[in-house]
C-alpha cells in the first residue's frame, strides 16, 4: 500500500506514524523545508505562540514513540501535574492547588515538532518530500477513490504521485473541499463559530529571586464581558513564554508598553507581576484567529473511500483552549486502530473509512462542545446556540467554581479538559450531586490570593 500525507505539521507527522505500521511506503508532502532546529516555520504561523500538549495528547504521543517523554525532559521539557504545577485563575478565583495525577508536558511547539520529525525520519518506509505543493487530487473514473495527488516541487511542473490512501493534514487552509467540489462530489457542510481571537507573545528571563514554584500560569477570560486572557509557561530554554490574548477583536498590542499594560488589565495581576521586572528576550509577535470551523466530511453522500482528513483540516478550534495537537494525536490513534482491525485493501478501505470517521466523532464533538460552549457564552459570538446551551453553561460554571475548593471535582475537571475522560464524566451523579448542593446552598468564598 502506498500512502500520502498532505502536510508535515504535528498532525501530518502523527498520521504518517500511524500509517507506517501498515503501508509499504508513506510520503509526507509539505511546502516548507523545515529547519533542524527548534524555530518556527512559515507554514505554522501560530507555532510562535504558547502551545499546550494536553495529557490525552501526551498519552497518544508516548504510545507512538516509547521513550519520547524521557527524551523531551532530558532536553528541557517540563513534566507537570496539571493540578499542582499549573496555576489557574478562572471565574473570579484560583483553582485549588493539589496533585490530581494528570500529567502534562510543557515545551515550545517548534521544539516538540522537531522531536517528532526526527523520529519519523528514522522510519525506513517513510519519506518526507519538502518544498513541494499539492495542487490537486487524481480520481478514478467513478470518483470513488483517489488514485494520486498532483505535486509541484520547487514551483516546477506538476507530477502525479500514485496513492492507495491519502490523508489530508494541511490545516485550516486545506484545499480538499474545493478539490472535491470541482470533482462533482461537493463540499462538506461547515459549522463555524466566529470569535476573532488575537494573540501577542513574548519571551522573558525572570529574576532568579524570588523563585517561582509553578511551571505555568493562566489568567482566563470570563463571559459575558471579560474577553482578555494571559498564559505563561517555562519552556525548554528556561525562558518564560508569555502569550496574551483577546477575543472579539480585543487584540493585545505589539509594543512593549502596550503589552505590559494589557497584562496588567487581566482579571488578576499575578501574571503582570511575574513579568514587570523580567528581561524581554524576544520581539513581540502576533497572530489572528477568526473562527472555529468544523468540516463535516462524514456528511458527504459519496466521499472517496480512501481519502481521510485529520487535524485542523477537519476541525480547527479556538487555540486558547489548547486542544489542537491533542485532538490530532487522538485522531491518529483512531486511524491506526482502524487500519489494524481491517485489511486496508481497495475492497476493505470503505470499512476503514467509515470506522475512522465514526471513531473520531466523539473526540471532535467533545472538544468542540468544550471550546465553543465557552465562547458561545459571549453575545458577540456569531453562531446559533444549541438547545439547552444556557443551562449547560450555568452547570459548568458551578463546576469551574468548585475546582477552587473541591479536590474530587478538580480531578475530574482536569481529566476531562485534558481529554483523558469523556465530557459526560462531568455530568456523572457524584459531580451532579455536588453541583446541586452548591446551587441550593452556595459554596465557600473563592480564593483570590496567589496559591
Amino acid at each position: 500500500m502506498r500512502a500520502i500525507v498532505i502536510g508535515a505539521s504535528v498532525a501530518g507527522l502523527l498520521a504518517a506514524r500511524a500509517l507506517s505500521d501498515f503501508a509499504d511506503e508513506v510520503s509526507i508532502v509539505d511546502r516548507d523545508v523545515p529547519p533542524d532546529t527548534p524555530v518556527s516555520r512559515k507554514g505554522v504561523p501560530q507555532g510562535r505562540h504558547l502551545h499546550g500538549l494536553l495529557a490525552g495528547g501526551l498519552d497518544a504521543l508516548m504510545s507512538f514513540f516509547p521513550g519520547i517523554l524521557e527524551d523531551l525532559t532530558s532536553q528541557g521539557s517540563r513534566v507537570t501535574d496539571t493540578g499542582q504545577d499549573v496555576l489557574w485563575f478562572n471565574n473570579g478565583g484560583w483553582r485549588l492547588r493539589s496533585k490530581v495525577g494528570v500529567t502534562g508536558c510543557i515545551q515550545t511547539r517548534p521544539f516538540l515538532e522537531l522531536q517528532i520529525r526526527r523520529r519519523i525520519a528514522k522510519l525506513s518506509n517513510v519519506r518526507q518530500l519538502f518544498a513541494a505543493s499539492v495542487t490537486g487530487l487524481e480520481m478514478d473514473a467513478t470518483n470513488s477513490h483517489v488514485t494520486g495527488v498532483r505535486v509541484s516541487e520547487d514551483a516546477g511542473p506538476e507530477k502525479v504521485l500514485p496513492a492507495d490512501l491519502v490523508v489530508d493534514c494541511s490545516g485550516r487552509g486545506s484545499k480538499t473541499p474545493s478539490w472535491l467540489d470541482a470533482a462533482g462530489i461537493g463540499k462538506p457542510p461547515i459549522t463555524s463559530v466566529t470569535v476573532n481571537v488575537g494573540y501577542s507573545t513574548r519571551y522573558f528571563r525572570v529574576p532568579e529571586k524570588p523563585a517561582f514554584d509553578w511551571l505555568a500560569m493562566l489568567i482566563l477570560n470570563r463571559p459575558p464581558d471579560r474577553t482578555r486572557l494571559g498564559a505563561a509557561s517555562f519552556v525548554e530554554s528556561g525562558e518564560l513564554q508569555v502569550t496574551l490574548g483577546g477575543e472579539f477583536r480585543d487584540y493585545p498590542p505589539d509594543d512593549e508598553a502596550g503589552f505590559l499594560k494589557f497584562a496588567e488589565s487581566l482579571e488578576h495581576p499575578a501574571l503582570f507581576q511575574a513579568i514587570q521586572d523580567a528581561v524581554p528576550t524576544s520581539p513581540i509577535v502576533t497572530y489572528r484567529f477568526p473562527a472555529h470551523v468544523w468540516n463535516h466530511y462524514d456528511r458527504l453522500k459519496d466521499p472517496p473511500a480512501n481519502l481521510f482528513v485529520l487535524g485542523d483540516a477537519l476541525c480547527s478550534f479556538n487555540p486558547i483552549y489548547g486542544q489542537g495537537m491533542t485532538v490530532a494525536a487522538q485522531e491518529a490513534q483512531v486511524l491506526h486502530k482502524c487500519l489494524a482491525e481491517t485489511n486496508p485493501s481497495r475492497d476493505e478501505i470503505v470499512k476503514v473509512h467509515k470506522d475512522y470517521f465514526h471513531g473520531i466523532s466523539g473526540i471532535v464533538k467533545a472538544a468542540w462542545a468544550m471550546a465553543t460552549g465557552a465562547d458561545l457564552a459571549y453575545p458577540q459570538a456569531e453562531a446559533a446556540r444549541p438547545f439547552g446551551h444556557g443551562a449547560v453553561n450555568r452547570y459548568l460554571n458551578h463546576v469551574i467554581s468548585m475546582t477552587c475548593y473541591d479536590r474530587k471535582v478538580l480531578t475530574v475537571w482536569n481529566q476531562v479538559t485534558n481529554m483523558q475522560r469523556p465530557l459526560s464524566a462531568l455530568f456523572a451523579l457524584p459531580i451532579m450531586a455536588r453541583v446541586v448542593r452548591r446551587a441550593l446552598a452556595g459554596g465557600p468564598p473563592l480564593n483570590t490570593q496567589l496559591p
